[in-house]
């Protein structure tokens, strides 16, 4: 009777994913627009003060986005998730490396969200320092939904996740060389290259690994589940 209910997905599974896909897209975004606020990018059509407001709204909209994904997770019956799960990484026994990226780079999200509530106490160059970890939190948040996600095999998971790679590595080339090349040269062209790379590693590496057969069970998903997956689940 369990593994009856478990094989049919419930409405919070297409909750989670869904919501998951759009958290990415938000965090993307937020990505994109703290990158132009910090080189102060602005055009006639763009003004500076855009970018500010903008990139406040969308963090706040990822974080309720954020939270209704961690909720639909915990309640939804198939992957057995508690609160220790979502709170304490990679302690879960569903993919649980691929599922503690996540919560890393979803408590660093929080905590910049906290920092920038308080700027006015903790001082600026401590808030911007915080800041900078969020640079490591969409990456770490984009492998947790390609590792731990039903969707990979998807061709709108595909093409969502690669136009989320590509605004961020568009935006560090283009604004960050076009408005710094002045200075750092050298450095800043070792980071380009460096992030092209990154790239292009990451595609090889969802080739041979989340779209390959059987990767569910590679990713850590407990062989009871594995019985009674959701038809979705890779």
């Amino acid at each position: 009777m369990t593994n009856a209910i478990a094989a049919v997905p419930s409405p919070l599974w297409y909750v989670n994913r869904g919501t998951g896909a759009v958290t990415m897209v938000l965090l993307t975004a937020s990505v994109v627009l703290g990158i132009g606020t910090t080189v102060r990018w602005k055009s006639t059509f763009w003004p500076r003060y855009i970018n500010a407001g903008l990139h406040r709204n969308v963090s706040l909209m990822f974080v309720c986005f954020l939270a209704v994904h961690v909720a639909a997770a915990i309640l939804d019956p198939f992957a057995k998730l508690g609160l220790g799960d979502a709170l304490i990484p990679f302690t879960s026994s569903y993919r649980p490396f691929w599922l503690g990226l996540g919560v890393v780079a979803a408590e660093l999200s929080v905590a910049l969200l906290l920092t920038t509530a308080v700027r006015g106490l903790i001082g600026y160059r401590t808030w911007r320092f915080i800041h900078w970890f969020s640079y490591v939190s969409w990456p770490l948040a984009l492998l947790h939904g390609l590792g731990t996600g039903s969707d990979a095999h998807m061709w709108w998971f595909q093409w969502l996740e690669g136009t989320c790679v590509l605004a961020v590595w568009a935006a560090l080339i283009t604004w960050r060389l076009a408005f710094d090349a002045p200075r750092n040269v050298w450095p800043r062209l070792l980071a380009a290259g460096l992030s092209s790379i990154l790239v292009v590693a990451l595609v090889v590496w969802v080739v041979n690994g989340p779209l390959q057969p059987g990767w569910a069970r590679i990713a850590g998903t407990p062989p009871t589940l594995l019985k009674t997956a959701p038809t979705a689940t890779p």
